[in-house]
């Protein structure tokens, strides 16, 4: 293993790891605030003791309750205690899907609670402790390493993106599988049950950047930041598949055969590709760690809600995003409705 993680305080780097840190948990039953809530209310048989730990206001009284309550602590507590443990940190990291992807972030360090109180759950602040919380929590995160969502897409780094329509949150991934990177731009705040206003934006240099007009993908960018900032809320995966996935200097020598009176389904055939070489399986793990459950898909192109269902992402609405036409890319957009599908209004003969 790595260097280790250290953590203790919630508010600490890595806090998000201690059983103190605010994320809500629910058995099925019962929602607690904290993992040390629902675990000191298991040491009891008591309900009413129970219940007092339930509406504690805080990790710490729930902590403080445990303690004041010793002598009436279950008697089989010390064989149950690893098990209850266990399932809370099981709960509290995959019903809080982000910080269940930042767990398995965390590899391949070791993770240790220091803890000068506690030589058990923690390293006794000499490093000499069991770290049982420590374990466990890396056992999880090898369960959740090999386990979808999770293993779809390793979550890096978030950052802030001030951009001409807003600050976005800028959220960066890796795909494990080939080492490409991808990016999630999210505006705004949304519930799990919400329908959220998404593009899945396939990197298209010459467009977004060099303001080429052979294509209309800049256009469809712009209006998709656009789109959001006006909507309140949304979110834009900018997906590192050049080219409908056959790279940045294939797609130069495809634009070189549209030159000789190619198209561009026959320029990808010329050079022994398929017309449309992406995939989006990976995209329901950034979805997963967005906590988005629901979409409403900008795109023209049904073969990609088609793609998204069958993944297992639930597009419950296609939002039209036509822009950019003009006088360059006439033929371009002529043959992506003709032979590849996509659903425009306003296209001019080939």
């Amino acid at each position: 293993m790595e260097n280790p993680i250290l953590f203790y305080e919630p508010e600490a780097p890595y806090g998000y790891l201690s059983n103190f840190a605010r994320f809500p948990i629910n058995d099925g039953a019962v929602t607690w605030k904290t993992v040390e809530h629902f675990y000191q209310a298991q040491k009891f048989n008591n309900p009413n003791i129970v219940a007092q730990i339930h509406h504690a206001r805080t990790p710490a009284d729930a902590y403080a309750l445990g303690k004041q309550y010793d002598e009436q602590v279950r008697t089989d507590w010390h064989q149950r205690k690893e098990a209850v443990m266990r399932d809370a940190l099981q709960m509290k990291f995959t019903q809080n899907h982000a910080i269940g992807h930042w767990l398995v972030a965390t590899r391949p360090h070791t993770l240790t609670e220091h803890s000068f109180k506690d030589d058990y759950w923690g390293d006794g602040g000499d490093g000499h402790g069991k770290n049982r919380l420590g374990h466990l929590l890396m056992n999880l995160r090898q369960e959740l390493s090999i386990t979808p969502p999770y293993n779809l897409i390793h979550f890096i780094e978030s950052a802030n993106l001030p951009t001409d329509w807003g600050i976005f949150n800028m959220h960066g991934f890796e795909d494990p599988d080939t080492g490409v990177e991808h990016v999630a731009l999210t505006f705004g705040h949304w519930k799990e049950e919400e329908s959220v206003l998404i593009r899945l934006h396939s990197e298209c240099l010459t467009g977004d950047a060099l303001f080429s007009k052979r294509c209309d993908c800049g256009s469809q960018l712009r209006r998709a930041f656009q789109n959001i900032a006006q909507a309140g809320t949304g979110a834009i995966l900018y997906l590192r598949q050049e080219g409908r996935g056959i790279g940045l200097l294939n797609k130069i020598r495809a634009y070189h055969l549209q030159d000789q009176g190619a198209d561009t389904v026959e320029a990808n055939e010329a050079l022994g590709f398929a017309a449309d070489l992406r995939q989006y399986d990976f995209c329901r793990g950034i979805l997963h760690y967005l906590n988005i459950n629901k979409v409403k898909l900008m795109t023209n192109n049904p073969r990609k809600v088609k793609a998204l269902r069958e993944v297992g992402i639930n597009v419950v609405e296609r939002v039209a995003i036509q822009e950019g036409q003009n006088v360059f890319n006439e033929r371009y957009l002529s043959v992506k409705a003709t032979k590849l599908g996509h659903m425009l209004d306003v296209i001019s003969p080939v």
